[in-house]
């Protein structure tokens, strides 16, 4: 009978309260959690579409400042890739100034480059904004080995 009673009392599970509102509890807040970042993160953004730019999938997106710095004699990075409307600050790392250049006589007669700035003294920088599509070769004035190109679409 000791047996029995032990089976009896192990299949019996009347004595074991389950938390049956915790699950539900957990559920619902989990999914107002869910509509509170949906709320913050589908929040829309007011942009100004005259200084904007149109990407790929005709959404407009707001110009953007990229940095391109110059030490040991390389820019880096060498290559770089924006959209219309998007700056570039050249900063200069380096000890001594540098000037940069366009590559070719083109680009400094359509008035793009950077013919009218000089040299960038050391721990300087200059902001160029571009606003033609196209290639953009440039180099160092003084060594035409360091060299860069900035691609616009």
């Amino acid at each position: 009978m000791l047996r029995f009673n032990l089976k009896e009392k192990l299949l019996d599970h009347s004595d074991q309260r389950e938390p049956h509102g915790l699950p539900w509890i957990l559920i619902m807040l989990l999914l107002v959690l869910l509509s509170v970042a949906v709320l913050y993160f589908g929040r829309s953004v007011n942009y100004d579409p005259a200084t904007a730019s149109t990407g790929r999938n005709g959404m407009v997106r707001p110009p953007r400042t990229y940095s391109v710095f110059y030490s040991g004699g390389v820019f880096s990075p060498t290559n770089l890739r924006i959209h219309n409307g998007d700056m570039v600050k050249f900063q200069n790392n380096s000890l001594l100034a540098v000037r940069i250049v366009p590559d070719s006589e083109k680009d400094q007669q359509n008035g793009v480059g950077f013919s009218n700035i000089g040299e960038i003294p050391s721990k300087n920088s200059f902001s160029y904004t571009f606003s033609t599509s196209g290639i953009f070769n440039y180099h160092n004035e003084k060594n035409p080995n360091e060299a860069g190109a900035i691609i616009i679409r």
